[in-house]
């Protein structure tokens, strides 16, 4: 845990998927609140069908959806949302030429009764 899931707009071209989801896995490391990088499973998936608006063609959005286990008070949810924000206001590898684009933050606890993980040895 955490699983973190990037959402973007097709309109963004040659984004960096790989240097993305390093860049924001090691901020959320990075806050310490992590206790092993492996414990991070980030994705990204491009939205094909999206409207932004009411069909404005000069935006496009990059959005982080972090999903953390309860138990972290504000100030730890505040600090990963921050980090997390951070490191995607400084991610750069992408080309959106003519466009606004909308980076967001979201996170979302999950109660811990209601989450399973089993790791198994292939």
């Amino acid at each position: 845990m955490p699983q973190m899931i990037v959402e973007y707009s097709e309109n963004i071209q040659n984004l960096d998927k790989k240097q993305l989801l390093s860049d924001l896995n090691h901020a959320v490391f990075d806050t310490g609140l992590i206790d092993h990088p492996k414990n991070i499973k980030s994705r990204v998936r491009i939205n094909r069908d999206f409207l932004i608006g009411f069909g404005e063609d000069d935006q496009a959005y990059i959005h982080v959806h972090l999903y953390v286990l309860t138990g972290r008070n504000a100030t730890e949810k505040k600090l990963l949302i921050d980090k997390t924000a951070g490191a995607l206001a400084r991610f750069s590898s992408y080309q959106a030429h003519g466009l606004e684009v909308q980076l967001c933050v979201e996170l979302t606890e999950m109660p811990l009764v209601d989450y399973r993980k089993i790791v198994v040895t292939g």
